[in-house]
């Protein structure tokens, strides 16, 4: 056999044990988890280049994030008095949260420290 045949076959099976080992990581996370809908991304919302609003459901309650560049801050945490679709990331029916006044008044209480 010539040196190049024996250098790709080695490559193959080199790289077909990478994906074996991968494959197998794969399907043990996914038993060794279990739970993999603990926390889903209801909704995501763009407030500038860099920063965003999500709403996201842990174990049934609804938590409003802020995401920036590095850090994610709790924003507020949400009764869930609705569904919301999240193939449209809207609420079938207006959850009762203003959050003009809400954001006011976090806004007045960052500036007052």
């Amino acid at each position: 056999m010539s040196a190049l045949f024996q250098t790709t076959l080695a490559l193959v099976a080199v790289l077909l044990v990478i994906w074996g080992c991968a494959y197998l990581l794969r399907k043990l996370q996914t038993i060794r988890g279990g739970h993999s809908n603990l926390i889903q991304l209801k909704a995501i919302s763009s407030l500038g280049p860099r920063e965003k609003v999500a709403l996201i459901e842990v174990s049934g309650q609804l938590i409003l994030v802020g995401v920036a560049a590095g850090q994610v801050n709790h924003i507020a945490t949400l009764e869930k008095t609705t569904d919301i679709d999240s193939s449209k990331g809207e609420a079938s029916t207006p959850i009762p949260f203003n959050a003009k006044s809400w954001l006011d008044s976090y806004l007045k209480n960052q500036n007052a420290k």
